[in-house]
């Protein structure tokens, strides 16, 4: 539609099973969207132009089961590395989310304790 602009999210990009000769199948099909601006279309064969659409991607370290990312697809990215959340920090957020939960019902004060 003219005059939109598309924001595709991944989670877990870096998950498809690595292939016998390296490649990612999901990923390259991505690569493509953002190499070519497009992906073909499977009935017919023909080319369909993707405009005015950003990939954005998250990722884990590549351990157990994630597999580093391809450099053909991510040369095409920012990357952002954000350390791992200690417990203290997570501490702080969750008790933060639960403790505006506990108030917006009301909540005994010792329960909310």
């Amino acid at each position: 539609m003219a005059g939109k602009r598309n924001a595709i999210f991944v989670d877990d990009i870096n998950m498809p099973l690595v292939e016998e000769y390296g490649a990612q199948p999901p990923i390259e099909l991505l690569r493509l969207l953002v190499d070519r601006e497009g992906l073909f279309e499977r009935s017919e064969w023909e080319w369909k132009t993707v405009k005015d659409t950003t990939l954005i991607c998250a990722a884990a370290p590549p351990l157990g089961g994630r597999a580093p990312l391809c450099t053909r697809f991510s040369t095409n990215f920012n990357m952002f590395c954000l350390p791992e959340a200690t417990e203290g920090i997570l501490t702080n957020i969750f008790r933060s989310i639960l403790g505006g939960f506990l108030k917006a019902w009301n909540f005994a004060e010792d329960v909310q304790n």
